[in-house]
């Protein structure tokens, strides 16, 4: 078994050259010449848009009442809410389309780095580590995901989890559990659920694989102790940090619809089918032709360079290491959960929490994880061993470079035998007056067949180049032909799967339009609040989120679906007429008097009223009904009482009433403070340690 070494830390010149490679591989982004696809900013930016509003307003981002009639915001599992990076971007430059870009690219590189660490745990060579960096940064799966902001910031932590975690297992300290705690909190707060689930039996298979294969001379009961003391150290730290997160998640699951397993049918929704792994040699061909791949375009690349992909087929062929036994099978069996199909179905049946997961595509990170380590670990050993370009190896080479060039024949064949190609295209790109719309025009001149020919092509001039690699045993300009593959690769697919035909600027054009801070909301029916053109809606979802009024015609896609505010859209769907559309976001009920309300002040967790009734009548405020309100007229303050399917009402008395609703989750609120405290703490120790290596470190023996 491998000797696990702390890696050496990232040297400038390396920081700078993942820098570099991150730029150009993501050009169309880095660039802001085109901003992120769909979900990006319809999905993901409201909620982190909403926080630094409210926090550079001095209000704590609780509640927040502009989507769907409100929602608990720390109860939102997607919007990275209990992240100290999106509190650290919220409070300082704020959310806008610019700021959420580059934090995309942040974790990009995030996880290049973190895969660079993780390599040398196996004391990989310097261009290995490099390689495997740069394999994960631009792997197919962040490039499928750009959209998929929480997919992409789950995977930039999965490597410096695995880095940390094979630290802490190999040396138990205070510092290492420190690192470990403080890692797996990022990973937690800021992934998609079903990443986290994921990783919880990823990591324990770790455990398990390590706990036998290591120390065989200790016995297995002081293993036991020493395990005891590490891992229960490490969660009590854990469960301490995690307080917020976990009262959040608690506090809203009750009322939560999608807070249970989610139906056999529904699991098995967006795969990644067993067809859409040929993207491991030709990830171009997966833009296209959507009947073959059964599933969305975002979830069917799972390309880490060919490279890598001959060194992984070579390592199955070959006698493997422990550690390569291990990941192999592990990511066998994260493919299988990705591709849906039986294999979903008995782990949603046997397996707690994966039917929690709907989307199956993101089970492949772990793969191409467990894949990336494989192949590296085995082209260290051919480098090493100083191997040459004979045996299986050539063999191997000699397969794929014949399966290239028959993709090349077949796919020339088809587009001008059959005319189906962008050769042949009549369109006209002259008429199209920006980039977007002529890049937009183009790739829908493209079938399915040029991107076989045009693949295959690039990919037996890249065979051709590691072929002269490997023969000379040059490793460094295998690296660089590894790093060329990889932003060819992602220059490629982008287009398709990463971004949109407007630019950066287009985004922040409307978005500009936003009344700036939390104003008070205008006084007028729900169905008088003004929207936006089609064309803008398409670039960053529905205005109501951004409008800073309150109250929606209709019910917005998104992910945090309260039980009461379905019911209620689901009732307006069979009400020929309703009559909170004709009212404004707090009235009073009884309209037939002379009643008068005024706004005197406005915060998303606390609304001050001056109202003058004629008679005894409710103050109806058309947020969701939900725990924590409360309503204070005078010197009494009550828990809010439910109006109609879904709003909340406060009693009003005839004359003038001063009537305040505010939102009050102080267990939450407590459990925040705590994570926020010892986050800080956990921090301070572990600033400390670097400069005093003695701290909290384990006494040399």
């Amino acid at each position: 078994m491998q000797v696990y070494a702390n890696s050496n830390r990232v040297a400038l010149k390396t920081l700078f050259f993942f820098i570099a490679v991150l730029f150009i591989a993501f050009l169309p982004v880095s660039t802001f010449l085109f901003s992120l696809k769909n979900d990006a900013f319809t999905g993901y930016l409201p909620p982190k848009f909403f926080m630094s509003e409210s926090i550079h307003a001095s209000h704590l981002p609780l509640w927040n009442p502009y989507i769907n009639y409100g929602i608990p915001q720390y109860g939102d599992m997607s919007s990275g809410y209990w992240s100290p990076i999106t509190w650290f971007i919220a409070a300082t430059l704020g959310y806008n389309a610019y700021t959420l870009t580059l934090e995309l690219l942040f974790y990009i590189l995030l996880g290049g780095i973190g895969m660079y660490k993780l390599a040398g745990a196996w004391k990989l060579d310097y261009y290995i580590r490099i390689i495997a960096a740069v394999s994960f940064m631009c792997c197919g799966y962040n490039v499928g995901h750009l959209q998929h902001f929480n997919w992409v910031s789950g995977a930039a932590f999965l490597p410096w989890c695995f880095w940390c975690y094979l630290l802490l297992l190999k040396n138990f300290s205070f510092r290492n559990t420190i690192v470990a705690v403080l890692l797996f909190y990022m990973l937690a707060a800021s992934a998609h659920p079903g990443i986290t689930i994921s990783a919880f039996y990823f990591f324990f298979g770790v455990f398990v694989f390590c706990f036998f294969k290591s120390n065989t001379s200790v016995p297995v009961w002081n293993r036991i102790k020493q395990v005891s003391l590490s891992h229960g150290t490490f969660l009590l730290l854990f469960v301490l940090i995690s307080a917020g997160m976990i009262a959040g998640y608690l506090d809203i699951m009750p009322f939560f619809l999608r807070g249970h397993k989610v139906a056999l049918v529904d699991s098995l929704s967006n795969p990644t089918s067993l067809q859409s792994w040929t993207s491991a040699l030709l990830p171009f061909a997966t833009v296209k032709n959507h009947s073959f791949y059964n599933t969305d375009i975002s979830m069917r690349n799972s390309y880490f360079s060919l490279a890598l992909l001959l060194f992984l087929i070579h390592a199955c062929l070959n006698k493997k290491t422990n550690w390569q036994k291990f990941l192999l099978v592990a990511g066998m069996l994260f493919a299988l959960l990705s591709s849906g199909g039986i294999f979903k179905s008995l782990a949603h049946t046997f397996i707690p929490f994966i039917g929690y997961i709907r989307l199956n595509g993101e089970f492949r990170i772990f793969s191409l994880l467990c894949f990336i380590i494989i192949a590296t670990i085995e082209l260290d050993k051919f480098f090493q061993q100083k191997k040459t370009f004979q045996g299986k190896i050539k063999l191997i080479y000699y397969v794929v470079e014949i399966i290239v060039i028959a993709c090349i024949a077949y796919g020339l064949y088809k587009a001008i035998g059959n005319k189906q190609s962008f050769l042949f295209s009549t369109h006209s790109f002259e008429t199209k007056n920006s980039i977007g719309l002529k890049l937009k025009a183009f790739i829908n001149t493209i079938t399915f067949y040029d991107t076989i020919w045009i693949q295959s092509f690039i990919q037996l001039l890249i065979l051709w180049s590691i072929k002269w690699c490997l023969k000379c045993s040059n490793l460094k300009l295998l690296k660089n032909i590894l790093v060329a593959d990889m932003v060819i690769a992602s220059l490629l697919n982008l287009p398709f799967t990463g971004v949109g035909i407007a630019s950066v600027a287009q985004v922040q054009a409307v978005l500009n339009k936003s009344p700036t801070g939390i104003p008070i909301p205008t006084l007028q029916p729900i169905n008088s609040i003004d929207s936006i053109a089609p064309e803008e809606k398409a670039l960053i979802g529905d205005w109501s989120m951004y409008n800073k009024q309150i109250g929606v015609k209709d019910e917005v896609a998104y992910p945090i679906i309260l039980k009461n505010m379905r019911a209620y859209f689901e009732h307006r769907k069979f009400s020929q007429e309703n009559i909170f559309l004709k009212e404004p976001f707090i009235f009073v009920e009884d309209a037939r008097g002379r009643n008068q309300i005024e706004i005197k002040s406005f915060e998303p967790n606390r609304i001050m009223a001056n109202v003058t009734a004629d008679s005894s009548t409710n103050l109806v405020l058309q947020q969701n009904y939900y725990p924590h309100w409360f309503y204070q007229n005078g010197e009494v303050k009550k828990a809010v009482d439910p109006f109609g399917i879904n709003f909340m009402k406060a009693p009003v008395i005839a004359g003038q009433n001063n009537i305040i609703f505010s939102f009050e989750p102080s267990g939450v609120k407590g459990a925040m403070l705590l994570s926020f405290i010892l986050f800080v703490v956990y921090g301070l120790i572990l600033f400390i340690s670097f400069f005093k290596p003695s701290f909290l470190s384990s006494p040399k023996k």
